[in-house]
């Protein structure tokens, strides 16, 4: 593979600055549910495997620009 070509897969792997805060802030998200007490109750009430489920469906949104109101 030429460099041309493999600095071009590179610049197509890179991620916005949006996309790489937004799964930094997603995976802390989920620790952070992991550690708290809201998490037993999800086991308590889903089982173990749903809860995980549940957790791998959180998504951070991330959107660049101030709300209205505070524009």
């Amino acid at each position: 593979m030429g460099k041309a070509k493999r600095l071009k897969r590179l610049r197509k792997e890179k991620k916005s600055f949006e996309e790489a805060f937004s799964d930094g802030f997603t995976r802390n998200f989920i620790k952070e549910i992991k550690n708290s007490s809201m998490w037993d109750e999800m086991v308590a009430e889903f089982g173990e495997k749903r809860a995980l489920e549940l957790l791998k469906e959180c998504k951070a949104e991330i959107r660049p620009g101030l709300p209205t109101e505070m524009e």
